[in-house]
């Protein structure tokens, strides 16, 4: 009878342990990529853009509400280290993919288009420039840095 108690605690132990890993993995998982710099074709202008992918490779749906830039003007600075952002803008109207906000469910995909201004540009060079995604499982963004090439800048939209 010791063994079986033995071996009872042991797989016990063991299924406590994976329950415990289950729960932390369970929910949305979110990857967020920016990439800047892009073109669309076929296109009349020459405007470029700030391209945002979210993937959700969790198990639950979310809803993506926000899609925010933020700008620091150094690393070293008393804001960075708060959290507190000197500028904030919220990009309210994406060129192409589907209207914020939007359910992501597992395994999808959301993709949306801001435009690439030489004042971002510029202000990506001169600091740091997030690209902040607010959704609903989580009160703190996922956050990306936006690194913009060396490169003539961009042309200014003409609309």
């Amino acid at each position: 009878t010791k063994l079986v108690a033995w071996w009872g605690a042991v797989l016990s132990t063991g299924v406590l342990v994976w329950d415990i890993y289950k729960y932390r993995r369970a929910g949305p998982r979110l990857r967020f990529c920016v990439r800047d710099g892009l073109i669309l074709m076929p296109s009349d202008d020459e405007r470029t853009f700030v391209s945002s992918e979210v993937t959700n490779y969790g198990d639950r749906p979310t809803t993506i509400t926000n899609l925010c830039v933020a700008y620091f003007k150094s690393p070293l600075s008393l804001a960075w280290l708060r959290n507190r952002a000197t500028r904030n803008w919220v990009v309210a109207n994406t060129v192409g993919g589907p209207p914020l906000p939007f359910k992501l469910e597992p395994g999808n995909v959301w993709l949306g288009l801001a435009e690439q201004t030489p004042e971002l540009e510029k202000l990506g060079r001169e600091g740091l420039l997030y690209f902040e995604l607010y959704h609903s499982h989580h009160s703190k963004p996922v956050r990306k840095r936006v690194r913009f090439k060396e490169g003539p800048p961009a042309p200014s939209s003409t609309t």
